[in-house]
């Protein structure tokens, strides 16, 4: 009986243990125009890290205008110069929306805007590690368009090793 008892608590400690989506390497900020590294990360041959767009948007601001490029290095040496489409929803993850709103004031007197503010994860890219050694991933947001309208809305770049 007791047996039964120790089978099913390791079966649901095993269970609780995995992680789906991989273990957390860096999270990085991103700011238009600038170039946010992650540097030296150790990986063995075939890891494979997924590099998820954590997106907060507000629906009080235009839509968004941008894309996000990526270097990867080994040893100084490029490996793979590709962009991302942050805008592709097939796997996302840790969505939430909220509604909010704030005051503003004009000649004609003062009013209430209201708004929703959605925050999610989505899956960008996956990328195969060729052969061991430290690796080094940069980013960079930069406009699609002349629209200078990076809104209300904040992109973070979350590498993940599954």
């Amino acid at each position: 009986m007791y047996r039964n008892y120790l089978f099913s608590a390791l079966f649901i400690l095993g269970l609780s243990s995995c992680n789906p989506i991989g273990k957390e390497l860096t999270v990085l900020e991103l700011t238009l125009g600038e170039i946010a590294s992650a540097e030296n990360i150790s990986l063995k041959k075939g890891d494979v890290v997924t590099i998820w767009s954590k997106v907060l948007k507000s629906s009080k601001g235009e839509g968004s205008t941008f894309r996000v490029k990526y270097n990867i290095e080994n040893k100084g040496q490029s490996i793979l110069f590709d962009s991302l489409n942050v805008d592709a929803q097939d796997h996302v993850i840790n969505s939430k929306k909220t509604k909010e709103s704030n005051n503003e004031s004009s000649s004609e007197g003062d009013s209430t805007i209201y708004y929703t503010v959605h925050e999610y994860e989505t899956e960008s890219k996956k990328f195969t590690v060729p052969k061991d050694g430290k690796y080094s991933f940069d980013f960079k947001l930069t406009e699609r368009s002349n629209q200078s309208s990076f809104f209300g809305n904040k992109l973070s770049i979350v590498l993940r090793k599954s």
